[in-house]
């Protein structure tokens, strides 16, 4: 499979055809028999081949155990992107390291080139959401091979703030993009509250996008800030809470982002602590025309698909209940590919999408 790099995307694709399960829940007692989701897809140069790295879950006796995982594409017909081979669970040198289990895996890439993962001063770098009960921390892994074995950084490069921050529960969820001209690492997270926030009235307990600046040798990064929240208007398919995004430059200038979110707003933590994304979760578009995608974001009126519009034969298949973490990647002048988890809660599925390369410009404000 050749790979060339990825030029801007011309515009959200409009028409997907359906590819159904990419990664499958493994059997009774595997590593990945609860859930199999989050994917990170990254071109390996070494092996000249796509590289999944995911969320893999199971689950003993009820207890959630939780871990990353890789998988390669199986090629056919020169580009296809629509199998893929479990390589198992990713290889740590150091686990003790880990501030408890860890999930939700993402390769620090560049962010000009979308789907190739970014060295900084010859290492590969990982962030990884792991649990430092009672709260979701993020750690950096570094290796010289994508493969692995991956070295933790022990202390978390983005911590939750205070109570009555708008991360004061969790931070998860986590993209980061190497911007090399800056010398920085633009790092985007989900923040969960554990507090009320006042500048969400329709969802006061939702979580938000936010930002965070890291610089190579420093032992945390520097938060900016919340920069989407919420919807003020009821019933607005982001209006209860904001999930991951993705970047990726747009033609004409800007950048599109692809995100997870939802209609439903959470209760509080005191009413309920453990359903924080209460369904349905939905993908969808934003964009801005800043240079720097620290700001200015804005979000398509319309998600990419409501629930009740999935086909039934998707429905059948096991397409349901939640549309999770969305991933794209991009074949240049060919093909749009998105990969996504869905399914019951704690029972999820990477499901696949493909539509060709857009041929038409939009405006260069899109929203």
């Amino acid at each position: 499979m050749e790979q060339e790099a990825s030029p801007a995307l011309p515009a959200p694709p409009q028409v997907w055809n359906r590819l159904g399960v990419m990664i499958k829940r493994g059997a009774r007692g595997e590593f990945d028999s609860s859930v199999t989701g989050d994917p990170c897809i990254v071109w390996d140069e070494a092996l000249q081949n796509y590289r999944m790295f995911y969320f893999a879950q199971n689950k003993v006796e009820s207890v959630e155990h939780c871990c990353n995982a890789q998988a390669l594409a199986v090629v056919e017909n020169g580009n296809s992107l629509g199998k893929w081979r479990k390589l198992g669970p990713i290889v740590y040198e150091n686990p003790d390291a880990l501030c408890g289990e860890t999930h939700k895996p993402w390769i620090l890439m560049d962010p000009f080139r979308p789907n190739h993962p970014a060295r900084v001063d010859g290492l590969y770098w990982l962030l990884t959401v792991s649990w430092r009960i009672p709260n979701k921390v993020v750690q950096v892994a570094t290796s010289t091979s994508l493969a692995g074995p991956w070295k933790i950084q022990p202390h978390p490069v983005l911590q939750n703030g205070s109570d009555s921050d708008f991360d004061g529960l969790h931070i998860d969820a986590v993209t980061a993009y190497w911007f090399e001209q800056r010398q920085e690492i633009l790092i985007y997270y989900m923040g969960y509250p554990r507090q009320a926030q006042n500048d969400q009235p329709c969802s006061p307990w939702g979580s938000s996008s936010a930002v965070a600046i890291l610089r190579p040798g420093e032992p945390e990064a520097r938060k900016l800030g919340k920069i989407i929240t919420p919807h003020p208007q009821l019933g607005h398919w982001i209006s209860g809470y904001i999930g991951g995004i993705q970047i990726v430059p747009a033609l004409g200038g800007g950048w599109y982002a692809v995100l997870n979110a939802s209609p439903t707003s959470p209760a509080s933590v005191e009413d309920d602590a453990t359903v924080r994304e209460p369904a349905p979760s939905l993908g969808g578009w934003a964009y801005t025309s800043e240079q720097f995608p620290t700001k200015g974001w804005q979000i398509h009126d319309q998600p990419i698909e409501w629930l009740e519009d999935i086909p039934e034969a998707a429905v059948q298949a096991g397409e349901s209940g939640n549309l999770w973490r969305h991933h794209l990647v991009l074949v240049p002048n060919d093909a749009v590919y998105m990969f996504y988890n869905t399914g019951p809660y704690g029972n999820e599925q990477i499901f696949g999408r493909c539509a060709q390369w857009p041929k038409v410009i939009i405006r260069s404000n899109p929203c």
